[in-house]
């Protein structure tokens, strides 16, 4: 179902970083594992993603923060491939199944052609089989695991 209330997107600005924690730490209530250990973590984390990204947009949903999306343009992969990378897409739990997830995705899908990228990837918990449902139904397919318990998965633009 999608939301039908007032959305919009904004880039990333300093002033968003506790909304963004905010989001982070509900929206891995469901695999902590995979989330931050701690509001502190969580906020080194964002600094983290700002630093290593080409498009940080942040999701409003009647003027409140919902969710986000950062990707990177520059990501080279361990085979030495650039990839559009996509290091997080997080939306609060309330949010979760109204279409927000696909928008952010879209937007970011959008960055990467934009830019003359052929391929996107990203990381994602083993366990969470509802962000990787999510992104199988988006065209991406898993093409390897880590140790530690991750997924990859690609997909092409």
């Amino acid at each position: 179902m999608q939301v039908k209330e007032n959305i919009k997107l904004k880039d990333f600005s300093e002033s968003f970083i506790q909304d963004l924690v905010d989001i982070i730490m509900d929206a891995y209530q469901e695999h902590p594992e995979y989330g931050e250990s701690s509001r502190k973590h969580a906020k080194r984390y964002i600094k983290w993603l700002k630093k290593h990204s080409t498009f940080f947009k942040v999701l409003f949903v009647n003027n409140k923060p919902a969710g986000f999306v950062v990707g990177d343009g520059n990501w080279t992969d361990i085979e030495g491939k650039r990839v559009g990378e996509i290091h997080e897409l997080s939306i609060k739990k309330d949010f979760w199944g109204k279409g927000l997830g696909d928008l952010l995705l879209k937007e970011v899908l959008k960055h990467f052609k934009e830019i003359g990228l052929k391929t996107a990837a990203l990381w994602v918990g083993e366990k969470n089989r509802r962000a990787i449902d999510f992104y199988k139904k988006h065209g991406f397919r898993e093409t390897g695991k880590s140790v530690y318990g991750w997924l990859r998965m690609e997909r092409k633009l």
